[in-house]
């Protein structure tokens, strides 16, 4: 048992110090993953850009509108401050 944990222990110190590709291939693979992760948070934000256009936004009309609403209830409550100064 002895022997097999150290021929692994042998073997892991060989790769790692000896194996002149493995830094580029560790390298290289952190690269890829950013790469990747980069991408990936490029589509999420292109997504997210395309629901806010495809949302319902205000348009001219709904602000045309609102102001008729305001002015209306602003004719309505002078006509009832009237009638209750005179009496009515």
């Amino acid at each position: 048992m002895d022997e097999t944990l150290l021929d692994i222990k042998n073997y892991t110190h060989t790769l790692v110090t000896e194996e002149m590709n493995l830094g580029n291939l560790i390298e290289n693979a952190v690269k890829e993953m950013a790469r990747q992760e980069a991408k990936e948070e490029d589509e999420d934000i292109e997504e997210e850009i395309e629901s806010y256009e495809d949302a319902d936004a205000l348009k001219e009309e709904d602000f045309e509108e609102y102001w008729d609403f305001i002015e209306d209830e602003t004719s309505e409550d002078e006509e009832l401050l009237n009638s209750l100064s005179k009496g009515e």
